[in-house]
């Protein structure tokens, strides 16, 4: 199992997507258990060439 992870959002998901806060952080937790977990909301998320939009980004450490 991971020893930790990182979670970073884009501004356009959480609350305004899902109807309730913290509603991302409940469905990580669901299916990483009592995992260590930080993270923040992002405004733009970047990869390879493209700037994408509406992402989560999840990062764990073992």
């Amino acid at each position: 199992p991971p020893r930790g992870g990182l979670y970073f959002s884009c501004l356009g998901r959480g609350e305004r997507l899902f109807g309730r806060r913290s509603a991302e952080l409940a469905i990580i937790q669901e299916r990483l258990g009592d995992v260590p977990l930080a993270g923040f909301f992002c405004n733009g998320e970047i990869a390879h060439d493209r700037l994408y939009g509406y992402t989560g980004v999840l990062l764990l450490f073992g």
